[in-house]
């Protein structure tokens, strides 16, 4: 729908959490072919600091990093940032990170968890993420997986839809102007 392409890395497969250099590689190549055929290419690395989640965060222009409030969350989002500052391959002059706070209970918490994570970014990593904004949790996205479809779809007029729209069109300005 809306002209999106979907591949799915397969759910439940463990051999896809494991994969080696040079799989993850071809990977990265692969993904170069797909530019020419979109304006857009997002991977959902999931949770989790494995080499090949590393190795994809480095093949990345831009790095979006979405956090909840829960402390679990917030550690395991500063662990994965830590990781990659220790990494050579890493280049923290150039790095753009970009943070979204997900199932808050409103903007404000969104905006609360980017200060406190940031914070300790810049203090013991030296590096600065930026923020682009908060999807606030509300019933619509529970209602929209069970109907399998993107909340967008299901309840575009859905708290949560709206902010998906905002970041997405920040993204999309701050795009256009770089």
């Amino acid at each position: 729908p809306e002209n999106i392409g979907f591949i799915s890395g397969g759910s439940g497969m463990r051999e896809l959490t494991n994969l080696d250099k040079a799989q993850i590689q071809k990977i990265v190549s692969m993904m170069s072919e797909l530019d020419s055929l979109a304006d857009v290419i997002i991977i959902d690395t999931g949770a989790g600091i494995s080499d090949s989640v590393i190795d994809l965060i480095l093949a990345s222009s831009e790095i979006l990093l979405v956090a909840t409030p829960e402390p679990t969350s917030i550690t395991d989002a500063y662990a994965l940032l830590k990781t990659l500052c220790r990494n050579p391959d890493f280049d923290i002059t150039t790095a753009n990170v970009k943070m979204i706070a997900n199932r808050t209970q409103n903007y404000q918490e969104g905006r609360e968890l980017y200060v406190k994570l940031n914070s300790v970014v810049e203090r013991f990593l030296n590096m600065k993420m930026d923020y682009i904004g908060a999807i606030p949790f509300d019933q619509n996205l529970t209602r929209a997986v069970m109907k399998q479809q993107p909340v967008s779809l299901a309840f575009p007029k859905a708290t949560s839809s709206k902010a998906i729209m905002e970041i997405a069109l920040s993204l999309e300005n701050n795009s256009q102007t770089e």
